[in-house]
């Protein structure tokens, strides 16, 4: 129930730009032959409050039959003046049915037929198609990256990675785009929601989007370690990569920033030529890793990435024992 409401929520946020809570459930004594199909929640969309009526058992839904449960449903919450059907999935035919009875309706991330909210939406395709890129932009590979640390198991929003990834909107429409167009993930439109998914595992997705991706390092710079506060020292580079495999340590520390946080510090510090005591180099990546950094070090990926063109049969093979070694699981 807890994946449903989520992904309910994100779905109906996007479409009606409406703050949408999943309430507590209704307490409801039900019949026998209605507690096996219908669970009863309290649903919140900005101020207004909807009896949310989850489809449990969908075998022999029937909209006809269920216009005359929602009578004996709505008793039990009388402070709900109207309510909606909530599915996990529905045939296209019994869709249909629904919006010919005027039925409130939906089917998260799939079609939402809501009169009380003044919509009717469903999944439709770009009018016009993106054009396929030979190497993502920062953004784009920004959200391959998350997702190949594990964090979209389910579709998401343009304007949820948007947040997540502190990207404008338009940024991350375009981004979404290149990864369309380059036939990696697939987006589908529902109103004025884009969704993104994944259906392909982690290694494969890797596997596809590889050839699009380049070093997340823009420019190498060298300054004093320690004018590098601690809360910015993500370790990059060899140094990382030797914690993750039998590649022997630099001397000197590698750190990875982003450019916010490169902006905070770049007019206190001197750049220095050569490699000095107490000093490090710092990675400034197109992206910022703090966003996908794990206990101090870059992630696997982008650290594969930043290394990957180096003309060193030592890093070469530190590098296949660590994608090796990683759980993909």
């Amino acid at each position: 129930m807890e994946k449903l409401s989520q992904t309910f929520a994100n779905y109906v946020t996007d479409v009606t730009d409406q703050l949408v809570a999943w309430g507590q459930p209704v307490p409801a004594h039900l019949p026998q032959y209605l507690a096996q199909r219908y669970s009863l929640f309290e649903i919140l969309i900005g101020r207004k409050k909807f009896l949310g009526i989850v489809l449990e058992d969908d075998s022999d839904f029937r909209p006809a039959a269920f216009e005359k449960h929602v009578r004996q449903l709505m008793a039990y919450a009388v402070k709900l003046e109207s309510y909606c059907l909530i599915a996990r999935g529905l045939p296209g035919y019994v869709r249909h049915r629904l919006v010919q009875r005027g039925i409130p309706f939906v089917v998260p991330n799939l079609q939402l037929y809501w009169p009380d909210l003044g919509l009717a939406v469903q999944s439709r395709k770009a009018k016009n198609a993106p054009v396929p890129v030979d190497t993502l932009s920062p953004a784009a590979q920004a959200v391959l990256i998350y997702a190949l640390n594990g964090n979209m198991p389910e579709p998401v929003s343009s304007s949820v990675l948007a947040a997540k990834l502190a990207y404008t909107s338009m940024t991350m429409s375009r981004a979404l785009d290149e990864i369309e167009a380059n036939s990696i993930g697939r987006v589908e439109r529902y109103g004025r929601a884009r969704l993104l998914a994944f259906p392909e595992d982690r290694q494969s997705l890797w596997k596809k989007a590889l050839p699009f991706m380049r070093s997340p390092v823009r420019e190498t710079v060298r300054i004093k370690e320690g004018l590098l506060t601690p809360e910015l020292r993500i370790v990059a580079g060899e140094p990382a990569l030797a914690d993750m495999s039998m590649l022997a340590p630099p001397k000197e520390p590698v750190y990875a920033l982003g450019r916010k946080n490169w902006k905070k510090i770049a007019g206190k510090v001197d750049r220095i030529p050569v490699e000095d005591g107490g000093t490090c180099r710092v990675q400034l990546w197109r992206y910022d890793p703090a966003l996908f950094s794990k206990e101090g070090k870059v992630d696997v990926f982008s650290l594969y990435l930043s290394l990957s063109e180096e003309d060193d049969e030592r890093i070469e093979s530190a590098l296949q024992e660590m994608m090796e070694k990683f759980a993909w699981s």
